[in-house]
């Protein structure tokens, strides 16, 4: 019988990585080749201005406008073209979404049905600093590890 191969997409707007279980008691492992990082876009225009204070000569950064913290959706788009191309090739049977809640939003408007079809869990936590050895906690509730 073939395995069942889950994809673990973790993600936030800069950065991505596949982990994969091909099924119970087989743990995770990280495929080669599969982990992304966001072209860099920003320029010193993108940056916060700068702002003098009301009383005197002095300049503070400004903070950054709320609109500047959502992911934007090229790498979003990148994400989702990605996981087609290898869910057409038959890399994945399932898949189980981890990411930022802005980009698991981002992310889930863009995916087409026949890959909304094979997630099996939304996991709304940045997960990208956890190791694929320490993830297991973070799945149990959705995989059997």
């Amino acid at each position: 019988m073939k395995p069942v191969r889950t994809w673990i997409l973790i993600a936030n707007a800069k950065t991505a990585r596949i982990v994969e279980n091909d099924g119970p008691g087989k743990g995770l492992f990280q495929p080669s080749g599969l982990a992304r990082q966001a072209a860099q876009e920003t320029s010193h225009a993108d940056q916060p201005g700068r702002s003098f204070s009301s009383s005197g000569s002095v300049r503070s950064k400004m903070e950054p406008h709320q609109k500047a913290l959502i992911p934007r959706d090229g790498f979003a788009g990148e994400l989702v073209e990605d996981l087609a191309l290898n869910h057409q090739r038959g890399q994945f049977d399932r898949l189980i979404i981890c990411a930022a809640p802005a980009m698991l939003a981002h992310v889930r408007d863009l995916m087409p049905d026949a890959i909304q079809s094979q997630v099996i869990a939304e996991v709304p936590k940045d997960l990208t600093h956890v190791p694929t050895d320490k993830l297991a906690p973070h799945l149990e509730n959705y995989l059997a590890i």
